[in-house]
This record gives C-alpha cells, structure tokens and sequence, in this order.
C-alpha cells in the first residue's frame, strides 16, 4: 500500500500518514503484512530465473532481504545432502490423453511406436522453472522419469518415491501447490522414508502452502 512507507520490522513506520511504532500496529495489520511478505517469498521463487536475469543481483538481494530465501534453502538441501538434481515443476496444461505409466513394457513396433509419441506429447506439458544441478539445465532422461513419476503419484495414487535400479537413481516427489511440484533425485539409492529429506519436504511444503500464516 502507498501508505506503507516501510517495511514491517522496523522500529518505526509510516502509516496513513502518522508515524507508528512496530507494537502499536494493528494485529490484523500485521498478520496481512505476514502474509504479504510470504506470499513475496513464495514468487520470489517461483519468478527467480527472470529476476536474477533482468535485475542486479546486488539491488535485488538487497531489496528481498527482509523475505524467506527459498531458492538458498533448496541449495543449501541440494549440497547438504549431495543430490544430483533439484528442480521445481510446472505442469503447464492438464492432460488430454491417457499415459501408459513409469517403466519398460512389451509391446510391438506400432504400441511402442504410441508410446514414444504418448511421452514426447506428456513431458512436453512440463516446464522446469527452478533447477539446481551440476548442469545448468534439467537432463531429458531425468525428466522423463520425473514426470513419469508425477503421472503414478497425481492418476494411480503411487508413492512419491521411486528407485531405478537400471540407473542407479533416486526420485523423490513433493507436491505442495497446484500444478508445481518439487523433484529431487540422488545418483544413489537412498531409502523411501529417509529422515533428513521427509523433514525437509515438510517444512517447505508449510512454508510454501502459507499454512503457518
């Protein structure tokens, strides 16, 4: 609001013209500026790539200081726990023909034909807007997998977790908004449950889903 002359925090503000000190504000006031700054937080985030493209950088981590960094966070999980990806996904439109599913299967020269053409149109449909990795861009092969797993979990109820004994890899899952999701794989086999990364989830799922506001 134009009457906001500072950001919550301070010592002291403006408000509707009156300077007022941090205590004295209204606690609904104060629970939508809560709500503000995570609501900033969260497309912070999400818009991270273009804002680290079109501004200085100096003049932005500056000016998004006083917010929740969840691209460090998802950086400092990247490097903490030595994953081979980290990615945010986008599922740009729902789907309009059925998917045949994660895995190999038989199937004769025309259904593997479909098939073929059936996952090239699937994974099409998904955007990567945040990736962290060795590579600066998200591995096709690695994405087929993800959203192959995307598709078990969201249309056959299956676990957000899958390991691909062929490759060596760990895929884990996280949807917490509609139509993004969250992706982390390992070049290792990691455990389904495993402590470190579940508490993780949950914590940026909360933080993401504004359910602690």
């Amino acid at each position: 609001s134009s009457g906001i002359n500072a950001e919550y925090g301070g010592k002291e503000r403006s408000l509707m013209g009156k300077r007022v000190k941090d205590d004295e504000f209204p606690e609904l006031y104060k629970w939508f500026y809560k709500l503000y700054e995570l609501l900033l937080s969260k497309y912070t985030l999400y818009f991270s790539k273009t804002l680290f493209q079109e501004s200085n950088r100096k003049a932005l981590r500056s000016s998004t200081s006083n917010l929740i960094d969840h691209r460090m966070k998802l950086i400092d999980f990247y490097k903490k726990t030595r994953a081979s990806t980290i990615s945010l996904i986008l599922n740009i439109v729902n789907l309009d023909r059925p998917f045949l599913g994660h895995g190999c299967k038989l199937f004769n020269n025309d259904q593997a034909q479909r098939e073929t053409e059936a996952r090239q149109s699937y994974t099409g449909k998904f955007e990567v807007i945040f990736h962290y990795g060795k590579e600066e861009t998200l591995d096709d092969d690695i994405k087929n997998e993800i959203v192959h797993l995307y598709w078990d979990v969201c249309h056959k109820n299956g676990k957000p977790y899958v390991y691909d004994s062929r490759k060596t890899r760990s895929f884990y899952l996280l949807l917490f908004d509609e139509n993004i999701f969250l992706s982390v794989s390992y070049n290792t086999k990691k455990g389904e449950k495993d402590g470190e990364i579940m508490k993780f989830f949950e914590d940026f799922k909360n933080s993401m889903s504004l359910s602690k506001v």
